[in-house]
């Protein structure tokens, strides 16, 4: 595959560095984003001028010269050229193309899978929702994205463990016990009495909260509002995982505040060296790189510890038990974030062992029309209701296709359409017609003569099959998921293209052979990438 022919390449120029009296060499070889400078690219000559104190273009070219008495070398590339200001370029001989197609069909479910996890553990904690209501959209496009992060770094070799983080405990429990006892008692509210929590599913809430609640209690206003606020977010919490199933979404673990403030004394005493009292409250002042200056409440001065205290208790837990974490955070959390770095580094843990990746929120639309009010809780859209009227597919693949970073406007009509205009439809459609095709053939391709394959289409879409591994590797480093969407496309294009230019089933026994083989590779390579994002391959459309 292509990461097998980067680390030949990489192994032969080490060497050919080392001849050169070079012990250490820091050069890449990569895959060039402009096609036109091959399908790998190494920036050796640039990278060793310096010691050698020559021209890169001069050490380049020598380097090539020295490549091409490697007679191994010429069952990859057709041509190995050296150019400005000290690259080599790589081009894969159209053989080595063809015969990559049976390495994708042998390995089945199984391309694109990579050791580079070594079994390493990892945790990833994601939508983390607030316990207080229905899970709605913006907080929902950490789902997908957390979901899909896990699923990439499976696939490159590690044990993923699906986090979720219940913030049952706090004010916003509270608030919520009075939004339902003042519901159900009306006739108890006062005019200054302010309900925070409002929209159709309080009502609903609230029946479900007094049929749960004890007849034979006899609760005062201040009881039933806290036993109603604990009742109504393990409520919330059910639905909330229905949802996250609904999209495809299963957490291995589910970690509830209340359980982490119990931890929290037993805790506090490794960091003890960046805490002080101030004004009877508990400060984490560590004043380092993340938070200079920067103080935060760990215990106020009513002995109450912060949700910060269930942070600190949760991340000590998790490094402890993982070899790394990943927080998939809100962008609201930017703030947030450089405290759980101080905290990493306080607890004793190395820091590059934790990353947070931030999500910004999303708008959706009608066509241009912006949609802004839910039916059901009044002030925001759930995720059900948009999952319900566009299908997991779209949702996940909408919600995955732009950068996590970026904001986003979600068409709810054109991700309903049955069109190529729809991305997640004309990728999917490019998997069912590849189904159709063998559904209408009984020919054979596992005796396919593959260097037959030779047409401009052909080639360009085996070369953008063989990159799945490569880019499985990258995506496992950069966390950036959004590349499958495009890589998805890119594929259904390039498949497009071929099918509309070359017949496969054809008179000529030989050719349909190897073009039903090329099928096979690239209906392979659409399903694995489908299947990272959650998103389903169906073969009939």
């Amino acid at each position: 595959m292509t990461k097998n022919a980067k680390e030949k390449i990489y192994s032969l120029l080490q060497s050919l560095a080392t001849d050169l009296g070079v012990k250490e060499a820091f050069f890449l070889v990569e895959i060039p984003k402009d096609k036109s400078h091959g399908d790998l690219a190494s920036n050796i000559g640039l990278a060793l001028s310096k010691t050698l104190k020559d021209n890169p273009l001069k050490i380049a070219k020598d380097l090539v010269e020295s490549l091409k008495e490697n007679k191994e070398l010429e069952d990859y590339f057709e041509k190995v050229e050296a150019v400005a200001p000290g690259f080599i370029n790589f081009y894969f001989s159209k053989n080595f193309l063809a015969s990559e197609i049976s390495e994708i069909i042998e390995k089945g479910d199984s391309f694109g899978s990579l050791e580079i996890g070594r079994g390493k553990k990892v945790s990833v904690e994601f939508v983390s929702a607030n316990p207080t209501g229905p899970l709605h959209i913006g907080n929902a496009r950490g789902g997908p994205l957390g979901d899909t992060i896990a699923n990439v770094l499976q696939k490159a070799g590690y044990k993923v463990v699906r986090e979720y983080l219940h913030n049952n405990v706090g004010g916003q429990v509270e608030r919520l016990g009075e939004a339902i006892y003042f519901t159900l008692h009306p006739d108890q509210k006062s005019e200054n009495i302010e309900i925070q929590y409002q929209g159709e599913y309080v009502k609903e809430l609230s029946e479900t909260v007094e049929e749960r609640m004890d007849k034979h209690d006899d609760l005062s206003q201040e009881d039933f509002i806290q036993k109603a606020g604990q009742i109504a977010v393990e409520l919330m919490l059910e639905e909330i995982l229905k949802d996250c199933k609904a999209m495809g979404i299963i957490f291995d673990k589910v970690r509830s505040e209340s359980d982490l403030k119990k931890e929290v004394e037993n805790v506090l005493p490794k960091i003890k060296n960046y805490l002080k009292e101030n004004e009877g409250a508990l400060w984490f002042a560590p004043n380092d790189e993340f938070l200079k200056d920067r103080e935060t409440v760990v215990r106020k001065s009513n002995g109450e510890y912060t949700y910060f205290a269930s942070d600190i208790v949760y991340h000590n837990e998790k490094m402890s038990q993982n070899d790394e974490i990943i927080d998939v955070l809100g962008a609201n959390h930017s703030g947030h974030v450089p405290r759980l770095q101080a905290v990493v580094k306080a607890l004793g843990f190395d820091i590059n062992n934790f990353r947070a990746i931030l999500y910004q929120w999303i708008r959706l639309k009608r066509g241009d029309e912006v949609v802004k009010m839910s039916k059901r809780a009044g002030t925001f859209i759930t995720a059900r209701e948009v999952l319900d009227e566009v299908g997991v597919d779209a949702f996940r693949f909408f919600l995955l296709t732009p950068r996590s970073q970026t904001h986003m406007d979600f068409d709810l009509e054109l991700a309903k359409k049955k069109a190529s205009q729809n991305p997640v439809f004309y990728v999917q459609y490019a998997y069912s017609r590849i189904c159709s095709v063998f559904k209408n053939t009984k020919e054979s391709f596992s005796d396919a003569d593959l260097p037959l394959l030779k047409e401009k289409e052909e080639i360009e879409l085996i070369r953008s099959l063989i990159n799945f591994p490569n880019l499985v590797e990258e995506v496992s480093k950069s966390l950036e998921v959004n590349a499958f969407c495009n890589y998805t496309l890119e594929i259904a294009n390039l498949f497009h293209k071929f099918y509309e230019s070359h017949r496969v089933i054809s008179d000529n026994k030989e050719l349909t052979k190897a073009r039903l083989a090329l099928l096979k590779a690239t209906q392979i390579t659409l399903k694995n990438t489908l299947t990272l994002l959650g998103v389903s391959a169906p073969s009939r459309m």
